[in-house]
């Protein structure tokens, strides 16, 4: 594979060592900030939009999906091989080692906004990439070499309305908030996808006052990739909008999960404003928890949890702060991302990634965590 080095970037790819390592509360232990300026191209395309990780720890490389939409301003729909070389201390070097085009399955480019790559998952015998997306089929299964194998829009409840005209429809996901998170828990049994905000059934977007109920859904899976019977739907509430903006722009969602059981997720929730006059800027707010479904009421088949009639018994998923990324950087920028890494000391290590949107105020930001504590165990 043809290999594009990085280090000739070094004095732009700034690598950030923890000045805060331990801060109050965090139950991981932060490593360092590894940045890739949106300048950066790689075979005649900006390199960036990575909305979605997966790490094969057998080939020791990363697949990350970009969320391009096939316009000549972005590129074309796309997914990278990454190397993240890293030591005890975190994040040394990312190096670009191959990128692949998402093709349909007669191998030919998806037509120009008719894809929008968020959440990546590896399939369990390592050889496909299951993804989501918030324009056209809101799950597919692709190979290695980018053409698509499956398209699973049908496993998709009809009350998401997932693919349908979301600005006009009563009911179903938000136009620009449906399906972010993609994750294969690690016995490989199931596969969890995650929507952005609520349906317009199920209540509003958060606000600063109210939390938002997020609807994830957990699949069988076979080890090709081949995605089951929807087993469970469950509630996550998305927190309250923490931070508003005089500019008109703030808002609050869940932008990535992680498997971590059969029934525990990682879930990173990213909160946006817009930082400046004119849509020119946008800081955030980055939040990740851990989230336990074991106890969460199962609500498959449930086309509004308005009309549950004991509302009082309807259990969310729990969450427990793990990360508030503004004790440790000024500008976590858009966090979309994430996946295990390697072992550091036989410890578990996380790694998040940023959308740098293909905006030159942002970057392609990479975070490396570690658990001295075995929390995600």
């Amino acid at each position: 594979m043809k290999k594009l080095t990085l280090a000739h970037c070094v004095a732009l790819a700034m690598a950030f060592t923890a000045l805060n390592a331990s801060a109050a509360g965090s139950e991981l232990r932060f490593l360092n900030e590894y940045s890739i300026p949106t300048s950066t191209s790689y075979q005649n395309a900006k390199f960036g939009g990575l909305s979605g990780i997966a790490y094969d720890a057998g080939k020791q490389v990363y697949y990350s999906i970009s969320d391009a939409r096939n316009t000549t301003a972005e590129g074309v729909a796309r997914f990278y091989t990454l190397k993240i070389n890293t030591n005890t201390k975190g994040i040394k070097r990312v190096d670009i080692l191959d990128m692949k085009a998402l093709n349909d399955e007669a191998g030919n480019a998806f037509k120009e906004q008719t894809v929008d790559g968020e959440g990546l998952a590896l399939t369990p015998d390592r050889k496909s990439l299951l993804w989501t997306s918030e324009l056209g089929s809101p799950l597919r299964l692709s190979s290695l070499d980018g053409k698509m194998k499956t398209d699973y829009a049908d496993k998709i409840p009809a009350s998401y309305n997932a693919g349908g005209d979301l600005k006009k429809a009563p009911e179903g996901l938000r136009n620009g908030a449906t399906f972010e998170g993609a994750s294969v828990t690690p016995s490989g049994k199931y596969l969890y996808v995650a929507a952005e905000s609520a349906l317009k059934q199920d209540g509003a977007i958060s606000t600063t006052v109210n939390s938002s109920p997020v609807r994830i859904l957990k699949f069988a899976l076979q080890p090709d990739g081949r995605v089951g019977e929807l087993l469970a739907e469950f509630i996550y509430n998305v927190d309250p909008i923490p931070k508003v903006t005089k500019h008109g722009v703030s808002d609050n969602g869940l932008s990535e999960i992680l498997a971590i059981s059969d029934d525990k997720l990682i879930v990173t929730e990213r909160a946006g404003r817009n930082a400046s006059e004119g849509f020119n800027e946008f800081d955030f707010t980055i939040r990740t928890y851990l989230s336990d479904l074991s106890q969460a009421s199962n609500i498959k088949g449930q086309k509004s949890i308005t009309e549950i009639e004991k509302k009082n018994l309807l259990q969310p998923a729990t969450k427990k702060l793990l990360i508030d990324f503004d004790d440790y950087t000024k500008a976590p920028d858009c966090i979309e991302a994430m996946t295990f890494g390697p072992l550091v000391k036989g410890k578990k290590s996380l790694i998040f990634v940023s959308d740098n949107n293909f905006q030159p105020y942002q970057s392609t930001k990479f975070f490396m965590f570690v658990d001295d504590n075995g929390v995600l165990n």
